[in-house]
């Protein structure tokens, strides 16, 4: 017959998930007058680290509480905050200038719709590159600009962590395993060859936690360490001739999709022109022609415009 549950296993387990985790297991062990090593051997039973864990709250995304990153406010949306030449940022028709808004927002084309959304928004990209391209032409030839930050970064030593917690789940499914063994409902006693084996796999549990929990909050704070880092400048003639080469990108680009356009209100034409060929020996067949009461012709255009006139 197993043994009737201990009252002070609960009153432990409540007083050390108070504590925040902080009390040791001797501590523990004074408050409920207990021995420390029982009071390990219900912490790994009833799993306190897991009730611990439930318990604190959910960490927010985002910043760390104290951190300056959004100090007053956060940026606007589409903010330029991060833009060194310009060359592939995004473009926004709403950025341009009034007049040029007006001239891009004002194209009408026949054609789908992507076709059309595609134009306005390579059309916006060229104008926003030849603005950025103008602004430079006046600029100091001795002044020069941020064009990219390079950090070399160094890992912080995950794997190592990875492997130490790979071995403390190891340990402290062996305890479990051993402690089960030791709970037995004879109620004989632990043997000493028992007891040493869990003094030894406590210590190196207790031993692994303190590193890993402490690796785990360097890595918590930043995952890499920045050891060097190289900011790369350019003059306004090396900006332009970046812009440049893409400026002239999306002129080939623009190029491409109005042939596209052409070709496609071509194929539209030859489409309707097939469609009249086809309504019109249809008629001959029939002997009955649609004749057009505004103009006085054949209507070969659609069926059941005009009136009908049988041969």
């Amino acid at each position: 017959m197993a043994r009737d549950r201990s009252p002070e296993r609960d009153k432990a387990r409540q007083i050390w998930l108070d504590s925040g985790g902080t009390m040791t297991a001797r501590e523990v062990a004074e408050k409920v007058g207990a021995k420390p090593e029982q009071v390990r051997k219900w912490k790994s039973l009833d799993d306190w680290n897991a009730a611990l864990e439930a318990q604190k709250p959910p960490r927010k995304r985002g910043g760390q509480p104290g951190n300056k990153n959004a100090a007053g406010a956060g940026a606007p949306m589409g903010n330029k905050n991060a833009e060194t030449h310009g060359a592939y940022s995004a473009v926004r028709v709403a950025d341009l200038p009034p007049e040029q808004r007006e001239y891009i927002e004002g194209i009408t084309l026949e054609t789908e719709a992507n076709m059309l959304t595609e134009l306005r928004l390579l059309i916006a990209k060229e104008a926003d590159l030849q603005n950025k391209i103008a602004a430079l032409e006046g600029a100091d030839p001795d002044t020069l600009y941020i064009d990219r930050v390079v950090e070399m970064r160094t890992p912080k030593g995950q794997e190592r962590l990875k492997q130490q917690m790979e071995k403390l789940e190891a340990l402290q499914r062996e305890e479990d395993s051993l402690l089960w063994d030791m709970d037995t409902e004879s109620g004989k006693p632990p043997t000493r060859q028992q007891e040493k084996k869990l003094e030894r796999l406590q210590r190196e549990i207790a031993a692994l936690q303190d590193t890993t929990g402490d690796k785990a909050r360097e890595l918590e704070e930043s995952a890499y360490n920045v050891t060097m880092q190289t900011v790369i400048k350019a003059s306004a003639f090396d900006r332009a001739m970046k812009l440049e080469a893409e400026l002239n990108k999306i002129h080939g680009r623009i190029i491409k999709l109005l042939d596209s356009i052409k070709g496609y209100e071509l194929e539209s034409r030859r489409v309707r022109l097939e469609e009249r060929k086809y309504n019109l020996a249809k008629q001959k067949l029939s002997g009955a022609f649609e004749i057009d009461p505004e103009t006085g012709e054949i209507n070969d255009e659609t069926e059941g415009d005009g009136d009908v006139f049988a041969d």
